[in-house]
């Protein structure tokens, strides 16, 4: 029964939209005079690849209030112009079209054979989002798990291929065409504020043909909006954001400039954000109150030049920091936001650089596009661990230094949109990435010096450089230092073949070389105990070729009906063990890369002149060797990666979007997830336990929806509107064992706002309450064995958030 308490909470919206659709068939009015030619719509940013001339921000159609998945026209860094409509225009309301380059061309969304959601980067501002977690919740099917004990990323599993402690991530992230996501021990995340951002673009299945080894089942795309070469603009945002009841308070606040110059054929936008995330759990161990709380400021800044119609060239940099103070885990599973094992903070800082040059050079048969990009990540924290020993006194800590630098490479060519029955694309791409991992565990500072035998001289190590200042002092009884170098060469291309007027045949591929190169090395006390009193380092150098092949087909009956099959592979990078081997306990000096197969069938229908919209897919998923994080037994536990059997996943996902012809300005969107992930192979994990055929997958839930009704209507020289969202994410398994059940929960969200007509130098008002309820849910539960006990790690609680914003 619990996997179906969604259907109670959405029946009265579904309704809304069943028994109106009738009334749309019937009622509909008659179409009026033609009044001409609309705008097209345009592209979503290239990740600021070029200039938008400013003129492509309207619809083709007028649009629908901000939905939960918004269908619509955004600024472009390729305006593309679309015929006008075939049908005559009319006073209906109609859901209207966003074109995207989510694969590396510009095409509607729509016509795409894949599963794509959409997220409006206004209506992101407009409710205050900041972060990551609320953006996956808007999107059903995918999940977010927060461990809330420092030193790994939220991961993010789509379609119930989860990532677990200690693995490399599912889901990869881009900002533009960038890759982000460190193939190989992640810390540090793509986390950016949705300011001045103009879509996020969430891509289920294997990405593995287009972006390579980062993307074994989907990617998160920001698209930053582009520089406008004919308009001085400037836009402003203040946010006051607060836990009534459970927690602090904080201010959030923002500004963009967009300058034209040059004749208006170059522009500068700069966007820069400052950010206190207030805190909602206690540390009742030293009596203070919401820890976890955060210092977030970023800057980016994007230079177009377009000298002439052909070229188009750009530069973009960003930087971003994250101060976190203290973990956000609780101690209990009663719902109480605080944990009283942790004597001392643990403190922790992320932040990264990017910079990223784009050239493009159109030519009659297409584009030519170069993207050269520098990627410099740095993550360090300090870890309050003595809850491993009782939590009472100061007794073991931890400290981790992981920083990474990556350049990327990647041509390619592209046909024009009007190039006949084919359409094709074609392109090369390197990747380098080095990375330096130094992970240490210490005793505490208040321990007495005790003499070191000679015997152990060299096999105790110093602490690293970026570890010095949090463990000196201590005795330093365990570090582990990777320095790897990771590389990613590949071919890869498209080609698309119309055949008469209703059915399009896609195959695809990429051909690639992967490699993982580097020395890992152990010291301190306890490792020399378990290995002879002997320090220990092993090189690591695997190497793997292979081909992530493509195919689909459309067919199209008309216009307003389209049916697709794709065929997908993904793939995730292999490499040497972040552990090694003693002279007892033995693991894999390597673990190899996995694959994932995506087999997916669906259809997408517009009705009642595109005042409805209705999309279902079915998926199957087979992956092979899947990684998983395993601990050998006691007395000896180390941790490693290995590859097993693998898992298999099936599903269905529905959408739909509806303007009830009824209520001008009302607005319905419900989209609905259903997977079924399991084991195809039993295998026996690292401590024994014998995992059987037919075991769920951890992280996947069976049933997630998402509800969401708005109105918005005219009033003098203002838009007033309202939405409530509902969502639902049923409960899974914590790991590949089992010993928790995670997630199942419901949350309501609220959102009042009002927008000045477009022009007016009023600013945009908006409140939003989310979880409404204060529902206490869990985004994960880790099982430790005594006497640390397990950790809990809850949502958000219900927040309040107050927004004033405005452009001019």
């Amino acid at each position: 029964m619990k996997s179906h308490r969604f259907a109670g909470s959405s029946l009265l919206l579904v309704a809304v939209m069943l028994s109106s659709v009738a009334w749309a068939q019937d009622a509909a009015p008659a179409p009026v005079a033609e009044q001409g030619p609309q705008p097209g719509p345009a592209t979503a940013d290239d990740g600021g690849a070029a200039a938008s001339t400013g003129a492509a921000s309207t619809a083709a159609a007028p649009t629908a209030p901000d939905a939960n998945l918004d269908v619509i026209a955004v600024p472009s860094a390729q305006t593309v112009t679309t015929p006008a409509t075939e049908e005559p225009a009319t006073n209906d309301a109609q859901i209207a079209e966003v074109v995207v380059t989510a694969t590396k061309r510009a095409q509607p969304v729509r016509e795409i054979p894949a599963t794509i959601a959409v997220l409006s980067g206004e209506k992101l501002e407009r409710e205050g989002v900041q972060n990551i977690e609320q953006i996956v919740a808007m999107v059903p099917g995918v999940n977010l798990t927060d461990e809330g004990t420092g030193g790994t990323p939220k991961r993010v599993t789509i379609r119930g291929i989860s990532a677990g402690t200690g693995t490399n991530l599912t889901t990869g992230t881009l900002i533009g065409d960038i890759p982000f996501s460190d193939p190989f021990a992640p810390k540090v995340q793509l986390d950016p504020n949705p300011f001045d951002i103009a879509t996020v673009e969430v891509l289920k299945g294997p990405q593995g043909t287009l972006f390579g080894g980062t993307g074994l089942n989907g990617m998160i795309r920001y698209v930053p909006e582009a520089p406008e070469l004919d308009r001085f603009h400037v836009k402003y945002y203040t946010q006051f954001a607060s836990y009534p009841g459970n927690g602090d308070s904080g201010w959030n606040y923002g500004a963009m400039i967009n300058v034209p110059f040059a004749d208006n054929t170059a522009a500068l936008r700069l966007v820069g954000f400052h950010r206190d995330q207030p805190g909602y759990v206690d540390d009742t161990y030293n009596d203070r109150r919401d820890v976890n709380s955060a210092l977030q400021y970023g800057l980016r800044g994007i230079l177009a030049w377009q000298p002439d119609e052909r070229w188009k060239i750009s530069l973009m940099g960003a930087m971003q920091r994250t101060d976190d103070y203290d973990l956000s885990y609780a101690d209990n599973p009663d719902g109480r936001l605080e944990h009283g094992n942790s004597p001392r903070p643990s403190p922790g800082e992320s932040r990264y650089v990017l910079g990223n040059l784009a050239i493009e050079r159109d030519f009659d048969w297409g584009d030519v596009i170069s993207q050269t990009s520098y990627v410099q990540k740095n993550f360090n924290i300090f870890l309050e661990a003595s809850r491993a020993v009782g939590g009472q006194l100061p007794l073991l800590s931890g400290a981790d230094d992981n920083h990474s630098k990556s350049v990327i490479q990647e041509l390619r060519a592209v046909s024009a949109p009007d190039d006949g029955p084919w359409k094709w694309l074609a392109g090369a791409f390197y990747y380098d990435m080095n990375l330096y991992d130094c992970a240490e565990a210490g005793a505490a500072q208040d321990l007495p010096t005790l003499p070191v035998p000679e015997i152990l001289n060299g096999l105790l190590a110093n602490p690293c450089p970026g570890n010095a200042g949090k463990l000196s002092g201590q005795l330093d009884i365990a570090q582990l230092l990777g320095d790897l170098e990771l590389q990613e060469q590949a071919l890869f291309g498209e080609l698309t073949r119309e055949f008469g007027e209703h059915w399009e045949a896609t195959l695809g591929a990429r051909a690639y070389r992967i490699r993982t190169t580097g020395t890992v090395s152990f010291a301190g006390l306890i490792y020399a105990l378990q290995n002879n009193l002997m320090a220990g380092e092993h090189s690591g150098d695997a190497s793997e070729n292979g081909i992530s092949p493509k195919a689909s087909i459309v067919y199209h009956p008309s216009k307003d009906l389209r049916f697709y099959f794709t065929a997908s592979r993904g793939f995730r990078f292999g490499g040497p063990q972040l552990a090694s081997s003693t002279p007892t306990t033995k693991i894999p000096e390597t673990y190899k890369s996995d694959s994932l197969w995506n087999y997916e069938l669906g259809v997408r229908s517009d009705w009642f002149r595109h005042a409805l919209i209705a999309d279902a897919s079915i998926y199957l998923l087979d992956w092979k060797n899947a990684q998983v994080y395993q601990m050998t037994s006691p007395p000896v536990s180390i941790g490693y990666l290995d590859n097993v059997g693998g898992a298999r996943g099936k599903g269905a996902e529905v959408s739909l979007s509806y303007l009830p012809p009824f209520l001008d300005g009302l607005s319905l969107d419900v989209a609905a997830s259903w997977n079924r992930t399991r084991t195809t192979a039993a295998f026996t994990a690292g401590d024994g336990t014998v995992v059987p055929v037919g075991s769920p997958w951890p992280l996947a839930p069976r049933w997630q929806t998402s509800t969401t009704l708005a109105y918005v209507q005219p009033v003098l020289s203002w838009q007033l509107g309202a939405s409530v969202r509902h969502t639902y994410l049923g409960d899974a398994c914590n790991t590949i064992t089992c010993t928790a059940r995670v997630f199942g929960y419901q949350t309501w969200d609220v959102n009042l706002f009002a927008t000045p007509d477009e022009g007016s130098y009023w600013p945009q008002l908006s409140v939003t309450l989310a979880n409404l309820t204060d529902k206490r849910g869990f985004s994960n539960i880790t099982t430790n064995p005594a006497p640390a006990g397990d950790t809990y790690d809850y949502i958000a609680p219900r927040s309040l958030v107050l927004r004033l914003s405005g452009n001019f």
